[in-house]
């Protein structure tokens, strides 16, 4: 307009105008993807096996077919229970991202987007602290009882939360769903931490099992199949959206059915995902005594590294 012809410059927002949320989510995808890109070169160049020349410089190894490492891999029961476990947890707290942010905006926020883009601001900062805080937490635990018993005390933890996120995203007193947010990143920096630290008590266990160590094809098994459940997970968080009445149009108008179908839902699907989670960890043979059977097999086969 003439306005912008005269100063060449841009004329702030209109007041009460809404938050360009796509160019928000634009730029911050540009700039996380970025990271994880600078992140993954680093590791590539700086990171080094450090038994590659023990364990596999010189070695003759026969040539494997991809798909047939990969069937071979999922042919390990506890890995097949590591992986169901996974997408148990991964599917039903997948939920967070969308109906937590619904529950911020149109419940506790009433429509305010504004208001709920600085909540989720902090709702962000508290998980990314609370997320630090829980590894230290969940790996204390695990070092004293073992994995099997440090991811049971995730899985507890992280239903307690979820239950509690009933109370905590409320319009009464805003600043709860903060600590909403920081619990459930808490809880689940234990549990991808110990997943991890499960899956290569796997990798062990399959070495013992078949004389082959296969960390690339249980790995990239894992991430596969994970991020196909996280694909269908998604759908199916949005179909169930559509069918809670909810509509953009109204704002902070939605209809007490709507409000109280994200909320219910925002407890309850993780819940149920835990349970199942938490039913296939308990079928989980890798116990703390149990690796430690597999440890000196594998030392006195292989020898110690």
């Amino acid at each position: 307009g003439p306005a912008h012809e005269v100063t060449g410059r841009v004329a702030p927002p209109a007041a009460g105008a809404k938050p360009n949320i796509l160019l928000g989510a634009q730029v911050y995808t540009v700039l996380l993807g970025s990271i994880m890109i600078v992140a993954g070169v680093v590791m590539f160049f700086l990171l080094r096996e450090r038994y590659y020349e023990k364990l596999v410089a010189g070695r003759n190894q026969e040539r494997v077919a991809l798909v047939e490492t990969l069937g071979q891999a999922l042919k390990c029961r506890p890995f097949r229970a590591s992986l169901c476990m996974a997408l148990a947890y991964g599917s039903g707290t997948s939920l967070v991202g969308t109906f937590g942010y619904y529950a911020t905006v149109y419940y506790v926020c009433r429509g305010d987007v504004a208001a709920a883009g600085t909540w989720n601001f902090w709702m962000g900062l508290s998980g990314m602290v609370f997320g630090f805080l829980g590894i230290p937490v969940y790996a204390t635990i695990a070092r004293r009882l073992g994995k099997k018993h440090g991811m049971m005390a995730v899985q507890v933890s992280a239903a307690a939360v979820f239950v509690a996120t009933w109370w905590l995203y409320t319009p009464e007193v805003r600043w709860l769903q903060v600590f909403a947010s920081g619990l459930i990143a808490f809880t689940s920096a234990g549990f991808w931490m110990l997943y991890s630290s499960i899956l290569a008590d796997v990798m062990d266990y399959d070495e013992l099992e078949t004389g082959k160590r296969r960390e690339g094809a249980i790995s990239a098994c894992s991430s596969w199949i994970m991020k196909f459940g996280m694909a269908i997970a998604g759908w199916l968080t949005s179909e169930a959206l559509a069918r809670t009445g909810f509509d953009a149009a109204l704002g902070g108008d939605q209809s007490a059915t709507t409000i109280f179908t994200i909320r219910f839902l925002l407890a309850a699907v993780p819940v149920a995902g835990l349970a199942l989670a938490f039913t296939v960890l308990l079928r989980l043979g890798l116990t703390q005594e149990k690796m430690a059977e597999v440890r000196v097999a594998l030392e006195a086969r292989r020898g110690r590294v």
